[in-house]
């Protein structure tokens, strides 16, 4: 199965200013297009029991959107879907962590080579599984079912489908699906008005 993500670096002169949800929807509405001729303003949309947005007419057209940093990025598949990225940046892991991994995984992430990715890459598997699966933060992190490790994998969840994503350094992404994805990217600049 394929997917594209479309992504895009915010504008310099949109940062920090909370453009990113209007720039996703910009990266939303140039997807459709031009993957599906579609035009988002007339593309009816509903949100499922925990907020996961879909196209109400359009059952085979699943998307997602997530932003850090400087990026914003929405994917596009034939399938529910579930996409994270997160900039890297100093925050306090073992306060975080206890909140979004069983306890018996904060040892080992801590002590990681590098415990900054060793982190980011348990967080952004985490926000990919609950995007795909629609339950956002209404479901407990820590209780995501995972299988058991193989080699220099992290512990993830034991279904489905994921992939860690190469993007730029001192990023981290994640994408979630039911099956494998092809994954196409496709950078867009924002226009915005």
């Amino acid at each position: 199965m394929n997917a594209v993500i479309y992504y895009t670096k915010i504008p310099e002169q949109y940062r920090k200013k909370n453009m990113e949800h209007m720039i996703g929807e910009k990266l939303l509405e140039k997807g459709l297009k031009e993957e599906y001729g579609l035009t988002l303003a007339y593309e009816p949309r509903a949100k499922g029991e925990h907020g996961k947005p879909f196209f109400t007419l359009r059952p085979s057209i699943h998307y997602n959107i997530t932003h850090s940093g400087e990026y914003v990025a929405c994917i596009f598949a034939g399938r529910e879907v579930g996409l994270d990225i997160q900039v890297h940046r100093e925050v306090n892991y073992r306060r975080i962590l206890q909140r979004t991994v069983p306890q018996e995984m904060i040892p080992e992430i801590l002590e990681a080579d590098d415990p900054m990715k060793a982190f980011y890459t348990q967080w952004v598997l985490r926000e990919a599984y609950i995007k795909w699966t629609g339950e956002g933060l209404s479901r407990d992190l820590r209780t995501i079912p995972m299988g058991d490790s193989s080699g220099a994998e992290w512990n993830v969840p034991s279904e489905g489908w994921h992939s860690l994503l190469d993007f730029e350094e001192g990023y981290s992404c994640a994408v979630w699906s039911a099956f494998p994805l092809e994954i196409r990217w496709e950078y867009a600049e924002a226009e915005l008005p």
